[in-house]
C-alpha cells in the first residue's frame, strides 16, 4: 500500500472521530449550538441556530462516514479507493454547496481545502 493511502486512511479515522465526538457533544448539550458557533467560524456570524444545527448534523454524518470507511480499511487491511473517493466527493460537494449558499470568504476557503484534499487523493 502506498504512503499516500496510509496517510489518507489515518486522516479519515482521525477526522471522522473528531467530527463524531465534537458534533455529538454539540447536539447533546443545552448550549451546544453556542459551542458549535465557536468551532465552525468558517460560516457567517448571522446564521440561525437552525442553520447551525443543520451544519452540525451534516458534519456528524460526514464524520461517521469518514470514520467507518477509515476504520474498515484498517480492519480489512485494504483500502477501497472507490469508497474513499466517494466520501471525498461528498465532502467537497458539501463544502462547495456551503460556499455557494453563504457566499462568505471563509466558506470559500473551506471549500478550496476540501477540493485540494480530493485532488490530492486523485493525483
Amino acid at each position: 500500500m502506498s504512503w499516500k493511502l496510509e496517510i489518507y486512511r489515518a486522516i479519515f479515522v482521525a477526522f471522522g472521530m473528531f467530527e463524531i465526538i465534537s458534533n455529538l457533544i454539540f447536539l447533546s448539550l443545552k448550549n451546544g449550538m453556542n459551542l458549535a458557533r465557536k468551532q465552525h467560524q468558517e460560516i457567517p456570524k448571522e446564521v440561525t441556530k437552525k442553520q447551525l444545527k443543520t451544519k452540525v448534523m451534516l458534519m456528524f454524518i460526514l464524520g461517521l462516514l469518514f470514520f467507518l470507511i477509515g476504520i474498515a480499511s484498517f480492519i480489512l487491511r485494504n483500502v477501497n479507493e472507490t469508497y474513499f473517493l466517494l466520501a471525498l466527493i461528498l465532502f467537497a460537494t458539501y463544502a462547495v454547496g456551503e460556499a455557494l449558499y453563504y457566499k462568505y470568504w471563509k466558506t470559500l476557503g473551506f471549500s478550496a481545502v476540501s477540493i485540494l484534499f480530493l485532488l490530492g487523493f486523485l493525483l
